[in-house]
């Protein structure tokens, strides 16, 4: 389970956050929607301290950090339980996708090296790429490379795996590739799976409860069935019009 109590963010005088309030269950697919500018990639980095909430409360499982006064430890703590895949992959160029897997295990897992290459292959075998293990990143897709970053991901077995808009940087040929992957790591892994998106359809079809937000403020959030097709407030039926035609609406 992942508890915000009131988080609050701002770069300069722009608040990116204010008061954020909310509960992730514990091995749910939640999706955040909103514009951009909503504060909703801000909310995902500040899970594991990739960007620091400037005050507040996180909350993930057994672990309760208070932002402002969090330790290198803390910090570190709620890392070990936790992993990313970007936007833009944040492969390491000069390594192949083996060794951009197997980096993660042996440096941070402290994995031997002969069982973390194992690991690797399997996971690079769930994503479909086992035949690219010795590719390097400038020789593969914006699609494969997305794919190795979810095995990376994978590998590390977390109990939270955090999608900063995993296919807005793709080709529009791409994105289904990678939205397949997810869609079966949300059925076959056994952690929580948070993913900002703009990705209507894979919502609908996988998430377990959708957060909209808007402003650095959740406007409304429920069951996909319910978000989706019947929104309370009328800034989530705006934003979805453009996505699904509301005839029922008058916006």
């Amino acid at each position: 389970m992942i508890t915000f109590k009131n988080i609050h963010k701002a770069f300069g005088d722009n608040e990116v956050l204010k008061g954020i309030n909310c509960t992730i269950p514990t091995g749910s697919v939640t999706v955040i929607l909103g514009p951009s500018g909503s504060g909703k990639t801000t909310l995902l980095r500040s899970i594991n301290f990739l960007e620091r909430a400037d005050r507040g409360e996180i909350i993930l499982d057994d672990l309760h950090i208070d932002v402002e006064t969090a330790s290198k430890a803390d910090i570190h703590n709620i890392r070990q339980h936790t992993a990313m895949v970007f936007q833009m992959y944040n492969l390491f160029k000069n390594k192949t996708a083996l060794e951009n897997v197997t980096e993660g295990l042996t440096v941070v897992k402290k994995i031997p090296k002969a069982e973390a290459k194992d690991k690797a292959l399997y996971f690079l075998n769930k994503v479909g790429l086992a035949h690219k293990a010795d590719a390097y990143p400038h020789e593969l897709s914006g699609g494969q490379q997305q794919r190795i970053g979810i095995a990376r991901a994978l590998a590390l077995n977390p109990d939270v795996i955090l999608f900063d808009e995993p296919t807005s940087a793709l080709d529009p040929e791409l994105v289904g590739e990678v939205l397949e992957v997810m869609k079966k790591v949300a059925q076959e892994v056994n952690a929580t799976l948070v993913v900002v998106t703009h990705e209507i359809n894979f919502a609908r079809e996988v998430a377990d409860n959708i957060i909209f937000m808007d402003q650095g403020v959740i406007i409304e959030q429920g069951p996909p069935q319910e978000l989706l097709s019947n929104p309370k407030e009328m800034r989530t039926k705006q934003f979805l019009s453009r996505y699904i035609s509301f005839t029922e609406y008058n916006i």
